[in-house]
């Protein structure tokens, strides 16, 4: 059986290096080895979020521990919380600040539409915010937000911010020292092309101090930031027994990154996105994300209502390529291709080429033009 091409947003297809770093040996988790390779999971770690300033953390878990854990390591009951949702994750943070007590609020933006710095800047000067969650890059929605100016909004404030960039870090620039949040996050299975199960935090010195200093204790046990400093000062200290060979595959995935350079593979992700945004264009479809705000690690878009699961089956059954469609209520009327990773252009070309015969056949070219909520 040949291995299907995955142009969802998540996960991503692996190297032939990094699945052979799955299959190897087990390693123990209290060995002299995994000591050694996760110390350089560390370094590689502060280099793909440009981390030299602040502190980086890497343990198992997904994108929501991620999520989970800078919210409970930073929230207490009654704290008041903002969250910039332009998508579903948006929306998921806003849910885990409610469910750890949080007087949370939102400014919340319709499908396709990013985060306004300016929108920002009036609801910092109406209220008294702790921390303001943001997601660079929603998959839910392809939408890229302007993160260096919505984080600066904040820092003018004097404001926490939380970057949830589990859909960016490794395909689209992002570089935590000069960014100025105060928490950044991603996962493994993505533009950084791992497995599933990692989850990488980076925090500033001044976000690890306020942990230091919190009054109230963090309540959670393995999802408390502050509990696993001491881990990553010295992995050898127990916390947890974390994923060996997810851990590995990061490694190796994270060495493919540096050898082929941060800056050449935004780069390449930036021909990916071209690459799929012109095969959108070309076919006369509409975009789910507003222009200048579109990812280059994920593309969605519209087609014809009714058609998004009979695409999405037969370019599985026909040609061993896998699309998302869209969530929930979109999931009839949208496509969404992940375009990150190992992902060459020319592989992708192929791809979209087959794609697009699926659409022609269906006609679902023709989409229903969708009027953009005010």
């Amino acid at each position: 059986m040949s291995e299907p091409l995955l142009l969802i947003p998540g996960p991503t297809n692996l190297s032939k290096r990094v699945r052979d770093v799955m299959a190897g040996p087990q390693l123990a988790h209290t060995s002299k080895q995994f000591y050694a390779d996760f110390t350089e999971i560390l370094g590689l770690a502060r280099y793909v979020f440009r981390n030299e300033k602040g502190f980086q953390f890497v343990f198992t878990g997904s994108g929501t521990i991620g999520m989970e854990s800078s919210v409970v390591s930073i929230v207490s009951h009654g704290d008041r919380t903002l969250t910039l949702s332009t998508g579903y994750f948006g929306q998921r943070m806003l849910m885990l600040n409610k469910v750890h007590g949080a007087k949370a609020d939102a400014i919340e933006y319709p499908d396709g539409r990013h985060a306004d710095p300016d929108d920002l800047r009036k609801k910092l000067q109406k209220a008294k915010y702790k921390v303001v969650f943001i997601t660079h890059v929603d998959t839910s929605t392809s939408v890229i937000n302007p993160i260096r100016e919505l984080v600066e909004e904040c820092r003018n404030a004097g404001v926490f911010s939380v970057v949830d960039s589990v859909c960016g870090i490794g395909g689209v620039p992002l570089e935590f020292d000069k960014l100025g949040a105060d928490v950044a996050f991603t996962a493994s299975q993505k533009a950084l092309a791992g497995a599933p199960g990692a989850v990488l935090v980076a925090t500033s010195k001044e976000m690890l101090e306020y942990f230091e200093k919190r009054k109230e204790p963090i309540e959670s046990y393995y999802m408390n930031l502050l509990r696993w400093k001491p881990i990553m000062d010295d992995p050898r200290i127990y916390l947890a027994t974390p994923a060996v060979q997810v851990l590995l595959a990061l490694r190796e995935a994270m060495k493919e990154v540096k050898e082929e350079g941060i800056e050449k593979r935004w780069a390449r992700h930036r021909r990916l996105g071209e690459t799929a945004r012109k095969m959108v264009s070309e076919n006369g479809l509409d975009f789910v994300a507003d222009e200048g705000y579109r990812s280059d690690t994920v593309t969605a878009f519209w087609v014809k209502e009714g058609t998004a699961g009979e695409v999405q089956r037969r370019l599985e059954d026909e040609s061993g390529i896998l699309v998302a469609r869209g969530l929930h209520e979109m999931r009839d009327r949208m496509i969404r291709i992940g375009h990150f990773g190992i992902l060459t252009e020319p592989k992708l070309k192929e791809a979209l080429g087959s794609l697009q015969s699926v659409l022609d056949e269906l006609g679902a070219t023709r989409p229903m033009r969708l009027a953009r909520h005010k």
